[in-house]
């Protein structure tokens, strides 16, 4: 054998492509190149996208582009602001959240994004025990006894009280999802009601017993109307007036299609929410703000043609909402409050002659000196559970 026919010998046979592996190649090598146009394509769009303030689909304010510094960057509340604002600026984010429902939905997850998918298209929000701060709590709790405490003494028992208002995870679980768990509204109801005494009003009971109601929105985390009249009920037997009967109102559907706070969080619509007034028939006037414009009605229904459509209750979230009613009694109610006290202001205002509302959240005067100045009678402390124990404010309840 010649010594070329040897060395052809010693050479390996080069590797033989099978079949369709080139295809499988060219197909992968396309999957990355999709991929990677993807994210950089959609990372350009949303930096190139105009800044958006608000979402109206998910009603807050969104992450606005950080200022650069390098101390900023050092301490790292640059690079956490920065993840925020590309978070809440992403180009179709409202699509990518339904997208991402959808999918997690068809993992069988009993959650997504803190909300539990619920029995009869209900949308329950969900908070754990880890999403709350007991320290924060403890001082909360301290802070609503001192006040009550001491308004007490100077108005009198039956002029002051305290009303946090169970949730729909409290109220309705036969709808939540087997094993679902969550923060134990009853036993912190339970310890407010052992330090607070006569002056708590547990809405527990009343709720359980109309809990086959429409007392909850399905896609929101207010009470609805109904509930709120419930809870009107409870209180105006606890200060010692009638309360208004049911049919004493024209009640008035004014929304059929509403979707809340709870569906943005998802972007899943199972069901919308209809949305009711209870006219008393009587008059009044309405401040915001202290502006010096008033105006003749308890509801601004131009919010119906915005996605923040329970702002038709007293205008939403104002640091101090004033209402004058033709009562002409001499006795003055203030609401300390969250959101729900929107629609169940409304109720209340039939049996005083001023009534104001003041959210914490954006009102500075210390509260001693405003019930002073303004001769308050009788006092209200109005929340929801999620709401007073995440509240960081109420250390103005006790100035």
């Amino acid at each position: 054998m010649s010594e070329v026919n040897k060395n052809l010998e010693a050479v390996p046979n080069p590797p033989k492509i099978k079949k369709g592996e080139g295809k499988e190649q060219r197909g992968r090598f396309s999957n990355v190149i999709i991929f990677l146009v993807l994210i950089y394509g959609l990372t350009i769009a949303s930096m190139i996208n105009p800044v958006k303030g608000f979402s109206e689909s998910e009603n807050r304010v969104l992450e606005g582009r950080p200022k650069f510094s390098w101390e900023s960057l050092f301490n790292g509340s640059f690079i956490s602001k920065y993840e925020t604002f590309v978070t809440d600026q992403f180009v179709f984010r409202d699509t990518w959240i339904g997208i991402k429902t959808r999918t997690e939905l068809a993992m069988l997850k009993k959650d997504i994004n803190g909300v539990y998918i619920g029995k009869d298209g209900y949308l329950i929000e969900k908070v754990e025990n880890s999403d709350v701060d007991m320290e924060q709590l403890d001082r909360n709790e301290k802070r609503l006894y001192a006040f009550i405490n001491k308004y007490k003494e100077q108005l009198g028992d039956e002029h002051v009280f305290a009303m946090i208002a169970p949730t729909a995870f409290e109220v309705l679980k036969e709808k939540l999802p087997p094993y679902a768990t969550g923060f134990d509204q009853g036993a912190f109801l339970n310890r407010l009601e052992g330090t607070l005494t006569n002056q708590f009003i547990d809405l527990r009971q009343t709720f359980s017993e109309h809990k086959d109601e429409y007392i909850f929105y399905r896609t929101d985390h207010h009470w609805t109307t109904l509930g709120a009249y419930y809870a009107y009920v409870e209180w105006a037997e606890a200060i010692g007036v009638t309360p208004m009967r049911q049919e004493e109102f024209d009640i008035k559907k004014i929304e059929d299609k509403f979707l809340g706070t709870i569906y943005s969080k998802i972007n899943l619509e199972l069901s919308s929410d209809e949305m009711y007034l209870y006219d008393s028939g009587k008059n009044y006037t309405v401040e915001y703000n202290m502006d010096g414009v008033q105006k003749n009605s308890l509801y601004e229904m131009s919010f119906l043609d915005t996605k923040d459509k329970y702002s038709v209750y007293l205008g939403g979230n104002n640091p101090i909402v004033k209402i004058d009613s033709e009562n002409h009694n001499g006795k003055k109610l203030l609401i300390i409050k969250d959101s729900y006290a929107h629609c169940f202001a409304p109720f209340a205002a039939n049996h005083f002659e001023t009534t104001y509302m003041v959210d914490l959240r954006y009102f500075n005067m210390p509260m001693s000196r405003f019930i002073e100045e303004n001769g308050i009678t009788d006092v209200l402390v109005l929340y929801n559970v999620n709401g007073y124990i995440k509240d960081k404010n109420l250390d103005n309840m006790v100035r």
